[in-house]
Formats: C-alpha cells, structure tokens, sequence
C-alpha cells in the first residue's frame, strides 16, 4: 500500500470511526472485501488510531476576529508612514493595556483640512500580534506575530511571522580582489584606431 493511499485510508477511517463513536460502540467501518484483511484489521486499526501524521505539530492559537471600527477596546490607531501600515492597538481582556494589534497596509493617504492624516487601508490586515502569555509585550519567538500573506480576514491560513532572516547579521559580501589598474583591463589594441 503506497502512503498516499495509507493516508487516505487513515483519513476516511477516521471520519468514520469519529461517527461511529457518537453511537457508544467502536465497530470496523468498511467491509470485509476493502484493503484491510479479516485477519489484519486490527493492525489497520492501531495505524489508524495512534499514528497521527500531525502529532509533532504543535496547536495554533485561535487569532481573534479584529473588532470593529470605534469599538470601544480599541485604544490607539496610528499611521506609520515608514512602512507604509495603519496599526491599531485592543484591549481584549479589560486589563487595560494592549494585549492584540494588526497592521494593514495602505494605498493612499493624505492631510485634511485640520492637518490630520486620512489614510485608506487595504480591507484586511496583513499582520497580527496577540499577547499570549499576557506578560505585555508581543514576542515574535513566542509565536504571538502573525502573518495574513491573502489578507482575507482570519480563515486560518495566517501563518506564524519570521523576520530571522533580515534580522541576522550580514554576511561578509561579495569578495573581490583588483587586479593592476584598480581591476580596469584595457580594451585590446586595434592598429586602426592608433594604439
């Protein structure tokens, strides 16, 4: 049996097993003429109910719907004219300081009369950052940064942000050693022209 079939196999006896649990009973859901044998059933069994394919991942956090505009537990909203994002600060819990934010980004932005900036924002945030441990900081190790690659809302295709990448110390850049003249090389000498 080839894994991508054992995967099946494991997910349809799953389903299945999962529906036949509501009844009080843990019964065989497929026929005996199906891939797994009179005799082997209960190896099929095993594999189907102790190896998860997943078990070494850990559960994600549930990121909160962000609430709407002047919702009261909205405590700070600002423009960051460096990148180019709206960011707004909640307090979801009561407990007075900032526990979630999102960042969205923007597509134009200008003064009003007043001199107070407008800014329109794309619909949906790319970024969110959730204070999960509650000790008032958003840690991005700690997996309470979150990115929205579709910036479609939260349907659970946000992934967890890494800047790792940008945030090591650069490399020691390309090497290059001139060669005589500061490495210009003389184009070759043509009698036409006079050398």
């Amino acid at each position: 049996m080839r894994s991508g079939q054992l995967l099946l196999l494991y997910a349809g006896m799953f389903s299945m097993l999962m529906t036949n649990s509501v009844e009080g009973r843990a019964s065989w859901p497929f026929p005996d003429s199906h891939v797994c044998t009179q005799t082997s059933r209960s190896n099929c069994l095993f594999v189907g109910m102790n190896a998860s394919p997943f078990s070494s991942l850990q559960p994600r956090p549930k990121l909160p719907e962000e609430p709407e505009e002047f919702d009261p537990r909205e405590l700070n909203a600002f423009y960051d004219w460096r990148n180019d994002l709206f960011f707004r600060e909640f307090d979801l819990t009561g407990s007075g300081s900032v526990n979630f934010m999102t960042a969205r980004r923007t597509y134009e932005v200008w003064l009003d009369d007043f001199g107070t900036p407008v800014v329109l924002t794309v619909g949906d945030p790319i970024f969110y950052w959730i204070d999960l441990n509650g000790n008032g900081t958003f840690e991005e190790d700690q997996g309470e940064m979150w990115k929205d690659a579709y910036e479609d809302g939260i349907t659970g295709n946000e992934e967890p942000y890494n800047n790792r990448d940008i945030q090591d110390p650069p490399g020691p850049g390309p090497e290059w050693s001139p060669g005589p003249h500061g490495g210009f090389k003389q184009p070759p000498c043509d009698s036409r022209f006079g050398c």
